[in-house]
């Protein structure tokens, strides 16, 4: 049961991130979800830029939780489990030389806050 149970979770985030795969979105973009009833987030980049991005996560007093380069022109999904993070006010932020998005989330008792029922979107600004 155990085994069907993670197959079935497994299934859940393959679907999550092949359905954000295959949206059409004009620009860089950046995504964050909760992953089922867990601790975990999804976090999906679009980088459609020519240029290598870095992907941060930053708490309201700007210190620095998570980085990574993201490579030009690729889109990739990040599983993050918020639990490791205090509750309160973060962003997520997708940062190069003409770009610079920003997504706001909130962790509460250790799981993101969906603020908003639909998906979380943001979408170069620049």
């Amino acid at each position: 049961m155990k085994n069907l149970n993670l197959k079935l979770k497994g299934l859940a985030l393959v679907a999550i991130l092949v359905a954000s795969l295959n949206s059409a979105f004009a620009g860089d973009t950046l995504r964050i979800t909760p992953y089922l009833d867990t601790d975990y987030s999804v976090v999906s980049v679009f980088n459609t830029s020519g240029t290598n991005l870095k992907l941060k996560i930053y708490d309201k007093e700007g210190n620095v939780f998570y980085s990574e380069a993201i490579k030009a022109e690729t889109n990739t999904q990040k599983l993050f489990d918020l639990s490791n993070l205090s509750d309160g006010n973060y962003e997520l932020v997708l940062e190069g030389k003409n770009t610079r998005i920003e997504e706001p989330f909130i962790v509460r008792t250790k799981t993101l806050v969906v603020l908003n029922e639909s998906m979380q979107l943001a979408e170069n600004r620049n």
